[in-house]
């Protein structure tokens, strides 16, 4: 589910040395008083061209696109003539750097520029790896955009940006920055501006509010508009379940405001989605057989818990990305069952089918620490490790906390510690942290499991907790089956219900 692919900008370092703001300049830079301004005009009558104006001020002399993405150095292929103007007017002379950037003639710190191009929305005719989904596409109801895909920026410092629109009256605008004003909005940093999507046509916007947090819905196709209370009904169960489960909404680090998220849903034959950083693009079809469209509510439960576990809940390092991922699955497969998307029968499908297919079958099971499986060169190739493994570790940490105190605690009582001293603030989570405070829920020591089965290479014992919960576990010829023994004690069968995330 990690599609980001970063690429190395070494080559820099030489190219800024002859040009006239050198890369030794970067630390004397200061952030533009004057806001970046970006103003993009949308035409209903040929939705793939989108024309961007542009007011920057300058830091250096290079201009770029996102380096985020499956394919970052595509960015500039789309872009489509482009000019550059000083603040008169007068005709500013560029080069292409390379495939993924420009240099600006005569450039010097504060210089205020004007940028005009066009970007063709030609996107969907190259396969993407992960899919066209958070890139950008037209469809006969608008267009969908990630700012990847259309912005040019210089520098990183830059706050407050301003974005403008213009389109046809009877389209509107779906963005997930702070509105100020009819079409218009404000991106608090670049990093917001870049890593974000939007919608633009004649889609159903829906709002849910929840104190200072916004959830928008983007819809957009006759069918999916069809379903438009059903799936605003699903989505609603699943923003509460995680409100009450966590104590509260998404919180994030100071400077970083998650007061909106967005999930645009698009009419589509091939169930697929993306996480762009706090929107979610998801691509369904009402029309599936139940179990594909339980992955795309499953991909959206799962990336929309990441507002806690992972945004509001920050980690120190990828050696605790199977807290982040395996955990976010776990309460993943509570807020389907609660909203009654899924039954006890499609979760222990799930578990086996997906989970611990992709666990058993890894390829570095046996050898590769599932701590230690989440660095970004290998995450992408040991997903069962990581989401799977993690999952599977979880499940035990609750199981081993139900158990010791006789189901009065449970993980639920460990994110919401974390939640109640951590969201909001710049403090991160280790390893260490996580066993700590288990140890102190559960009053065991899960030392010696941390070593053995998230730091070390076995094999997560499933069967020696699961008991707890009345389940016999079997992994014969590597399928995971759950059946419930017979003569379960009151217990037993409240731990199962916590297991499913039902509170007692």
């Amino acid at each position: 589910m990690n599609k980001k692919i970063f690429f190395s900008t070494l080559i820099i370092a030489v190219l800024l040395s002859s040009c006239a703001i050198k890369k030794s300049n970067v630390s004397q830079r200061s952030i533009p008083d004057v806001a970046n301004k970006y103003m993009l005009t949308f035409n209903e009558s040929d939705p793939k061209l989108v024309n961007i104006e542009a007011k920057i001020t300058l830091q250096d002399s290079l201009l770029s696109m996102s380096e985020n993405g499956p394919v970052p150095h595509r960015w500039p292929q789309y872009i489509k003539n482009l000019e550059i103007t000083d603040k008169n007017g007068k005709s500013i002379r560029y080069q292409k750097r390379d495939s993924t950037a420009w240099f600006v003639d005569n450039a010097y710190n504060g210089k205020r520029i004007n940028l005009h191009y066009d970007v063709k929305i030609d996107h969907e005719d190259k396969n993407w790896p992960g899919g066209i989904d958070g890139v950008a596409f037209v469809r006969d109801w608008g267009v969908m955009a990630s700012g990847r895909a259309l912005f040019i920026t210089n520098g990183d410092e830059n706050k407050n940006i301003e974005i403008y629109y213009k389109k046809s009256d009877n389209w509107k605008v779906s963005a997930p920055w702070e509105q100020k004003g009819e079409n218009r909005y404000t991106a608090t940093n670049q990093w917001k501006l870049l890593e974000s999507l939007m919608f633009v046509g004649t889609h159903k916007e829906v709002n849910l509010k929840r104190e200072e947090f916004t959830l928008t819905f983007v819809l957009g196709g006759n069918s999916i508009l069809k379903n438009e209370e059903s799936y605003t009904a699903n989505a609603t169960k699943v923003l509460d379940y995680y409100i009450d489960l966590m104590g509260g909404i998404p919180k994030s680090a100071p400077g970083n405001e998650l007061s909106k998220a967005m999930v645009i849903i698009n009419e589509g034959e091939q169930i697929d989605g993306e996480v762009i950083g706090d929107d979610i693009s998801i691509f369904l079809n009402p029309n599936a057989a139940p179990q594909e469209q339980v992955f795309g509510w499953f991909l959206f439960a799962h990336e929309f818990f990441h507002l806690w576990n992972g945004k509001s809940l920050r980690f120190q390092d990828t050696s605790t990305d199977w807290f982040k991922e395996g955990i976010t699955n776990y309460y993943t497969i509570k807020s389907l069952y609660n909203t009654q998307i899924v039954n006890e029968e499609a979760i222990k499908g799930v578990m086996n089918n997906l989970f611990y297919n992709r666990y058993i079958n890894d390829s570095g099971l046996g050898s590769l620490a599932p701590a230690d499986a989440a660095s970004p060169l290998l995450k992408d190739n040991h997903w069962g490790l990581v989401y799977g493994g993690g999952l599977f570790a979880g499940l035990c940490m609750d199981m081993e906390i139900r158990h010791n105190t006789q189901n009065q605690k449970s993980l639920d009582d460990l994110m919401q510690f974390f939640y109640n001293n951590m969201a909001g603030t710049d403090a991160s989570i280790a390893n260490k942290d996580i066993i700590d405070k288990t140890n102190e829920l559960g009053k065991t020591d899960f030392t010696p499991f941390m070593n053995s089965y998230i730091k070390g290479v076995k094999i997560v014992p499933l069967k020696e907790y699961l008991k707890f919960a009345g389940i016999e576990v079997s992994t014969q010829n590597k399928q995971l089956s759950l059946i419930h023994l017979k003569d379960k004690t009151l217990l037993q069968e409240q731990m199962w219900l916590g297991f499913l995330g039902i509170k007692i």
